[in-house]
């Protein structure tokens, strides 16, 4: 935990433990970090609620919260926060790691590289081709950079249109023309929430309007995309392949298809997990706390309607 003056920390897993502290009555915030059981909120929010004037969510998604949210939160004025943007620049790392293996065809070299086999194929490259951004937030915005720093032709699509090109893509798509983006993107990194709105967001009619050449990569929710469909798009060779580091079930269980698909490349969820996670976390808790103490905006609101 940092050490912060005039800031004390209650650390519990279950309301047995939270009760067990004398200044419990005196909460004015509740702080949610993974793993933590987010039924537990529930009772603690009952405990606190007179006093609490802030919640903030160590992860960006605040899919998992949403029970919560919804009973507690959405007609109350205490705001949300989340921890937007501490992870986006692994993300965005990891999108371009992905995008790099199939485009230089890493497995082949690994292959030859064992096997002593001296293949002079033909090289790709990534400069001129075209990505495309399901979701246009901070991690998205800053694979865009990352991606025009390779030469690439940058496509997002976002909930809201309007709100245009933010000076990171070249173009912009509303959620309504999708499968128009899908069918001119090379490479698709979907950072989209957990939301109604958006589960199984990708599917069958999405992954067909794909580029039989083309790689979906999943840093955002795992329930954004139909797995059965996806599965189905990789075995029948009608996209080239995927990375994916969410699912709808984690751990992902070995009774999974996507073990065993064409052509994927699996990650624990892991995208982000870096030597400075914890630290970064908690720069974004206290940039938030400082605006509270200062009695300015919170730096990453949540839209509790919206979900993000």
């Amino acid at each position: 935990m940092p050490d912060i003056k005039g800031v004390t920390f209650l650390v519990g897993n279950d309301m047995k433990r939270f009760k067990e502290y004398n200044l419990l009555p005196k909460t004015q915030a509740v702080l949610f970090v993974p793993p933590g059981d987010p039924s537990v909120l529930s009772n603690l929010w009952t405990e606190v609620k007179g006093t609490a004037f802030w919640v903030h969510s160590f992860f960006a998604g605040v899919d998992g919260l949403a029970g919560f949210i919804k009973a507690h939160l959405m007609d109350s004025s205490v705001p949300l926060t989340n921890g937007r943007g501490a992870f986006s620049s692994s993300l965005a790392e990891y999108a371009m790691t992905t995008i790099l293996h199939y485009n230089k065809q890493v497995p082949r070299i690994q292959d030859n590289t064992k096997n002593k086999i001296w293949d002079k194929f033909v090289m790709d490259v990534v400069k001129g081709k075209t990505i495309g951004l399901l979701g246009l937030g901070d991690i998205n915005k800053h694979t865009a950079r990352l991606a025009r720093a390779f030469g690439m032709k940058i496509i997002a699509l976002r909930r809201s249109p309007k709100k245009g090109t933010e000076g990171v893509v070249d173009k912009v798509y509303g959620y309504e023309d999708r499968l128009k983006l899908l069918a001119e993107s090379d490479y698709v990194v979907s950072a989209l929430p957990g939301t109604p709105e958006t589960t199984n967001f990708c599917g069958e009619k999405e992954f067909s309007a794909m580029k039989k050449t083309a790689v979906f990569i999943n840093i955002g929710r795992g329930v954004t995309v139909d797995e059965k469909a996806l599965c189905t798009a990789l075995n029948s060779e009608e996209i080239r392949g995927a990375a994916l580091d969410v699912f709808w079930t984690e751990p992902l269980p070995k009774t999974s298809p996507l073990w065993d698909c064409k052509n994927v490349l699996i990650t624990a969820h892991n995208a982000d997990l870096t030597v400075d996670y914890a630290q970064l976390g908690w720069k974004v808790w206290e940039e938030n706390l400082r605006a509270f103490q200062e009695e300015r905006m919170p730096v990453t609101i949540v839209d509790k309607t919206a979900g993000y």
